[in-house]
């Protein structure tokens, strides 16, 4: 079972993620987003208008995976049933044959 301190660990790692996924969203939107207004036009809305809706949207899908991810990377316990085997997968190298051409036959 989960203790509360383990929830609130959680609490902040998705919150953290969240703000660093919506910062970089937020760059992202404001770049692609001006571009876009340069080469198209802002139509009808405006371009603080267009801008802002690029910036937000993609902000709001930055940081949504990336509080995700967050909780799914982090270095905490994980449930019984979900820990994953350590050991290595065998590797196997095997030997490159040279092909035969028809004419070599």
């Amino acid at each position: 079972m989960s203790t509360p301190s383990d929830k609130s660990q959680i609490k902040e790692k998705l919150i953290m993620g969240g703000m660093m996924g919506g910062t970089v969203g937020l760059c992202v939107g404001f770049v692609f987003g001006t571009i876009n207004i340069i080469r198209f036009g802002s139509g009808t809305k405006g371009p603080i208008s267009m801008l802002s809706q690029y910036m937000l949207g993609s902000a709001a899908s930055f940081g949504f995976f990336m509080s995700i991810g967050s909780v799914i990377r982090s270095e905490g316990k994980m449930p019984a049933g979900i820990q994953w085997s350590q050991k290595p997968l065998p590797i196997q190298i095997n030997e490159r044959q040279q092909p035969k051409f028809e004419s070599e036959q």
